[in-house]
């Protein structure tokens, strides 16, 4: 890898994009010797936006930092170091799609998981590949760090489909462990906080301390201190203990379904619908001649963690620190009963080389059979969305714990289809 590093952001008309300039600007360049910084994207107008912002906020930082931007991806790509994805294919309108139209047939509408995750994996996959394509052609040597969601499926598709080095991220399990060694590591020294299973669907089932196994304590104190806090996401204290392991929050989609329908049904909006307002007063922000931070609308969007992340993997990558991380990679017999090329999410140890998984052995058997189902459908859905099969479609919501059902499955994708305007046989 080069001295100094070029980072090209793809999707960089992305509401998020200021977070990312802002970490870039907090890291330190002995560590992370960032010289210049490329932006891509398809909407011309989101991307001057951004652009303008990132060389305002890279000068007020005094740092020699020098942003380009194009339209053409090819350009962009060549040569550079690292690859940040973030598109979002169709927008806030074809989420609202995902979201509105499962409801109606009795099932969660999300952008991540069930129907909705699905049609987001099937508009994402094709430019993704391509993606993939244009990075290994034109820099091999880079590596492609996926915020795209939903995150593993995209990982998936792209490391078996293409010849690009790509790393999954997602900044939900990592802001967990966060919160774990924060919270205890003055009663347990040198804590090590282990995760198995998919992004959005990750459980934190292993906590050390030193050579020590201190799971069965962490978890009894973090049931103990969900039991003082009002629910949310569909985890209680009462639900940490009977899995014996602490679940990241999509998991309320599966354990407590009826109720995240209902709580969509009443809803007056669509998450979309909000986050297209957010996005507006973001861009309107960023787009002003005075502003030099990060706008203050970014706070109500979500994805809190999301820059530190990136860097920190950038950091261990260039500086070959064999750092642990929480990463989306093809598996590598780190889960046992998970296919090799599958992308799973686990702690990985990251050095110049990647992200490499750290064996975790089998799924605790109180969430084995869902971890195994869904991904079943993460990897139907891949080849659904490469062969445009509209059986395999079907298959993977079939495997789907919150679908599972044809007399549903059938009528649902031809509206899905048919509203997203995608042609499948």
């Amino acid at each position: 890898m080069s001295r100094t590093l070029s980072v090209c952001v793809v999707g960089a008309g992305s509401s998020y994009t200021p977070e990312l300039v802002e970490g870039l600007l907090q890291q330190d360049p002995a560590l992370l010797p960032v010289r210049e910084l490329r932006l891509t994207d398809v909407d011309a107008e989101r991307l001057a936006i951004m652009a303008g912002f990132a060389e305002r906020a890279a000068c007020h930082a005094g740092r020699d930092v020098t942003v380009v931007s194009d339209e053409r991806l090819a350009p962009m790509i060549e040569g550079a170091d690292f690859v940040i994805t973030q598109i979002r294919v169709g927008g806030m309108k074809a989420r609202h799609l995902d979201e509105s139209i499962p409801v109606k047939y009795g099932i969660i509408g999300q952008e991540t998981t069930g129907p909705g995750g699905m049609f987001k994996a099937l508009r994402t996959i094709p430019p993704m590949i391509e993606i993939g394509n244009t990075v290994a052609s034109v820099a091999p040597d880079a590596f492609i760090l996926n915020y795209a969601n939903p995150s593993g499926i995209v990982a998936e598709a792209v490391s078996k489909h293409t010849k690009a080095s790509i790393i999954g991220l997602c900044s939900g399990i990592p802001g967990m462990q966060e919160q774990i060694r924060a919270r205890f590591s003055s009663r347990y020294p040198d804590l090590r906080v282990y995760t198995v299973g998919l992004n959005h669907f990750g459980h934190i089932q292993r906590v050390l301390s030193g050579d020590r196994d201190v799971t069965a304590e962490v978890i009894q104190l973090l049931a103990q201190e969900q039991d003082k806090h009002e629910r949310w996401g569909g985890v209680d204290g009462a639900l940490v203990r009977l899995l014996r392991a602490w679940p990241i929050g999509y998991v309320g989609y599966f354990y407590r379904r009826g109720e995240a329908v209902e709580h969509a049904k009443a809803a007056s909006q669509t998450r979309a619908q909000q986050i297209e307002s957010i996005e507006q007063e973001v861009l309107a922000e960023a787009a002003r001649p005075d502003t030099i931070e990060k706008p203050k609308a970014l706070a109500r969007r979500g994805g809190g963690g999301y820059s530190r992340l990136m860097f920190s993997v950038m950091q261990a990558i260039v500086n070959d620190a064999g750092e642990e991380i929480t990463c989306n990679v093809p598996n590598h017999g780190s889960i046992a009963g998970i296919d090799n090329d599958a992308v799973v999410e686990v702690v990985c140890r990251v050095d110049r080389n990647g992200a490499h998984p750290l064996p975790v052995g089998p799924i605790p058997l109180a969430f084995r059979g869902v971890v195994q189902a869904l991904k079943a459908y993460e990897t139907l859905t891949v080849e659904a969305a490469v062969q445009r099969s509209k059986r395999l479609a079907v298959l993977a919501l079939l495997n789907h714990p919150l679908v599972g059902d044809l007399d549903v499955i059938e009528p649902l994708l031809d509206e899905m289809l048919d509203a997203h305007n995608l042609e499948f046989t």
